[in-house]
C-alpha cells in the first residue's frame, strides 16, 4: 500500500511541471488507478491550501464513470466539504470545484452553487456555477436559469460606457452562452410539426446538394417528374410546393433552403446573423410548421470552408449568440438536439446561407438499418443504377455476386420491374444484413452466403451488377488481384448471352487489365462516379 501511494504520490508531484501531453498521460494513469488514486486526491483536496491543480485532475478522471462512482462513495456524507470549496478566496478554486461538482451531477449541490453563483464577484467564475447547475438541475432550475439570464442582459446594458467593456462583454457572454445551454438541456425543446409548402402562395426556392459528375442524373429525375431544374453553384436549384414529389428523387443528397438576400455575404458573424433575420427566416419556419408562433426553433450552425485556417469553432459560437440575441426569442442553440440547421458555406471570404429541416424526415432510405464498413452509400447505388438505366432489361432477373447489405439489389428494384433478385456473399454478416434490409424495403431477394467462386446456378441471369471489393491501402500490389481476374472469367457463366454486366469499382485499372485477354466480354463503355474524394467507374459489360 505504501509503494502504491508513492506512485500516486509522485504522479501528482510530476504535474507541477507537466506540459498538456504529460499532464493528459499523468491523468490517465491516475483514472486507471483511480480505487487508490481518488482517496488520495480527495484528501489532498480537502487539505491543502491551494487544491487547484488537484481539482482540476479530479475533474477530468470523473468524466469516466466508475471513478464517478468510487468518488461519491469516498466523499460518503462530507459533500459540505467539497461546496465549502465554493468559498475559497482563490477564484480558480472556486471555478475548478463547479467542474467537480458538474461532473457528479448532484441535486445536493445545488443550494450551494446558487449562493455561491449570487456571491461571486470575478465574472470569469460565474459561468462555472452555470454549467455545474445545468448537469446537476432539473427542469424547476430551468425557471431560475432563465432570470439568471435576464439579470445578466439587464447588467450588460449597464455596463456598456464602462471602460472596461471588452473585457467585462467577454466574460458576460461566456455566462450567456452557459445560461443558454444549461436552459436548453433543462428544458427539453418543444418540437414543431412539419406541414409542408402547399399554404405557401410562392414556389420554395430549393438546392439539391448533387456529386459534380452526377447532376444530370438529378436533372433526369426531376424532368421525369415535371419539376424544372437548373444546375447552380451549391448543387440544382427548383422551385417547388410538393415536398413529397421533390423526394421520389433517389439521386441526391441533400435538401437546403436558399435564404433570400443571403448569398456572398462578408465573413463576419454580425453581418451573418443580420441577413439570416433580415430574410425572415423565423416567418418562413412558422409558415411551414404546425406550431405556436412564441415557441423557439431550435438550431445548431454547421459551418463549411475549404479555409483551415479558419477559427470554426469561435465563429460559430459568436454566430449562434447573435442569432439567439436578435431573433428575440424566436431561434435558440441547441447543438445536441435541434430541428433546423443553419449552414453556412464560406468560398474566397464570401458566405452563403442555407437551411436543412430535421423536422422533415428523409425516408428515401430508411431500409438501411444495418450496414458494414464496406457499405455503399444508398444514393451513390441510386445514381449507379441511373446512369446504366438504358441498358437494363425489363423484368430481368438480376445477381449481385458481392451485395453486400444488399442496396444496390434494392435500388434496382426501385427503379424498375425486375423478374428475381439473386444476392451472394461470402460474408455470414453482410448477407443476415442484407435480410433484414430488403424485408425493410419491401423488395424479395434470394440471399445466399457463398463464394462466388464456387456459386454454381440452374439458370442464367440477365443483368449483373455489383460493388466489387477494393483495396486502398497497398500502393504496391493489390490483394484482390486473383480475385478480380477469376471474377472477369466467371460471369459469362453467370449471365445469358447478350445480357449485362455492371461492375461498380475504385480498381479502374486493375479491372482494365483483366479485361484485355477477355474475349467472351464486350466493354461498352465506362462511365465515372464521384463518391466522396474518390472516383470509381462503371465498367458496363455485354457477353458476348
Amino acid at each position: 500500500m505504501i509503494e502504491i501511494n508513492d506512485t500516486v504520490t509522485a504522479l501528482l508531484e510530476s504535474l507541477k511541471t507537466a506540459d498538456d501531453k504529460q499532464r493528459s498521460a499523468i491523468v490517465n494513469k491516475l483514472s486507471l488507478d483511480y480505487n487508490n488514486a481518488i482517496p488520495m486526491l480527495w484528501s489532498k483536496i480537502i487539505t491543502e491550501e491551494d487544491p487547484r491543480a488537484i481539482l482540476s485532475v479530479m475533474r477530468d478522471i470523473l468524466k469516466k464513470e466508475k471513478p464517478k462512482g468510487m468518488f461519491k462513495r469516498t466523499i460518503g456524507n462530507s459533500k459540505e466539504k467539497l461546496s465549502a470549496l465554493l468559498s475559497h478566496p482563490d477564484p480558480k478554486v472556486r471555478k475548478n470545484v463547479c467542474g467537480v461538482i458538474g461532473e457528479l451531477g448532484d441535486p445536493a449541490y445545488l443550494e450551494a452553487l446558487y449562493n455561491a453563483y449570487n456571491s461571486e464577484d470575478k465574472l470569469f467564475v460565474r459561468y462555472s456555477y452555470v454549467l455545474a447547475i445545468g448537469n446537476c438541475g432539473s427542469i424547476l432550475d430551468a425557471e431560475k436559469l432563465k432570470k439568471m439570464f435576464e439579470d445578466v442582459v439587464m447588467n450588460e446594458k449597464a455596463c456598456r460606457e464602462d471602460n472596461s467593456l471588452i473585457t467585462t462583454n467577454k466574460h458576460i457572454n461566456e455566462e450567456k452562452l452557459a445560461l443558454t445551454r444549461a436552459i436548453d438541456k433543462l428544458s427539453p425543446p418543444i418540437r414543431h410539426e412539419f406541414k409542408g409548402f402547399k399554404e405557401f402562395e410562392n414556389a420554395v426556392p430549393m438546392i439539391l446538394t448533387v456529386m459534380n459528375y452526377q447532376y444530370q442524373h438529378t436533372l433526369k429525375e426531376l424532368e421525369e417528374k415535371s419539376i424544372d431544374g437548373r444546375l447552380v453553384d451549391d448543387g440544382i436549384l427548383i422551385y417547388e410546393n410538393d415536398i413529397d414529389q421533390v423526394y421520389t428523387c433517389r439521386t441526391f443528397y441533400e435538401l437546403l433552403f436558399p435564404l433570400d438576400e443571403c448569398e456572398e455575404l462578408q465573413f463576419d458573424y454580425k453581418v451573418i446573423a443580420a441577413a439570416i433575420i433580415d430574410a425572415n427566416v423565423v416567418d418562413f419556419l412558422n409558415q411551414c410548421h404546425e406550431c405556436d408562433s412564441n415557441s423557439p426553433f431550435w438550431y445548431r450552425v454547421e459551418f463549411k470552408t475549404m479555409d483551415a485556417s479558419r477559427e470554426r469553432s469561435e465563429f460559430v459560437k459568436n454566430l449562434s449568440r447573435e442569432l439567439d440575441e436578435i431573433s428575440c426569442g424566436g431561434l435558440k442553440n441547441s447543438p445536441s438536439s435541434y430541428e433546423v440547421e443553419i449552414r453556412i458555406v464560406e468560398r474566397n471570404n464570401l458566405c452563403s446561407v442555407f437551411i436543412k429541416l430535421y423536422s422533415f424526415a428523409d425516408n428515401r432510405f430508411d431500409y438501411r438499418k444495418n450496414e458494414i464498413a464496406t457499405s455503399i452509400n444508398p444514393v451513390t447505388a441510386a445514381i449507379v443504377v441511373k446512369s446504366i438505366e438504358k441498358w437494363l432489361k425489363p423484368s430481368a432477373r438480376v445477381i449481385d455476386p458481392f451485395c453486400g447489405t444488399g442496396t444496390m439489389l434494392i435500388e434496382r428494384a426501385k427503379l424498375a420491374v425486375v423478374e428475381s433478385l439473386t444476392g451472394v456473399d461470402i460474408y455470414r454478416t453482410a448477407i443476415s444484413a442484407a435480410t433484414v434490409n430488403s424485408k425493410l424495403a419491401n423488395v424479395n431477394i434470394d440471399l445466399i452466403d457463398e463464394d462466388i467462386l464456387d456459386f454454381s446456378t440452374t439458370y442464367l441471369f440477365d443483368e449483373l451488377i455489383t460493388n466489387m471489393p477494393f483495396d486502398n491501402k497497398s500502393a504496391t500490389h493489390n490483394k484482390y488481384a486473383e480475385l478480380y481476374s477469376e471474377f472477369a472469367k466467371k460471369i459469362p457463366s453467370l449471365v445469358v448471352s447478350g445480357g449485362m454486366a455492371f461492375v461498380y469499382t475504385i480498381e479502374k485499372q486493375l479491372f482494365r487489365e483483366v479485361l484485355v485477354d477477355n474475349e467472351e466480354l464486350e466493354l461498352l463503355q465506362e462511365i465515372k462516379i464521384e463518391s466522396g474524394r474518390l472516383t470509381p467507374h462503371i465498367f458496363v459489360l455485354k457477353v458476348k
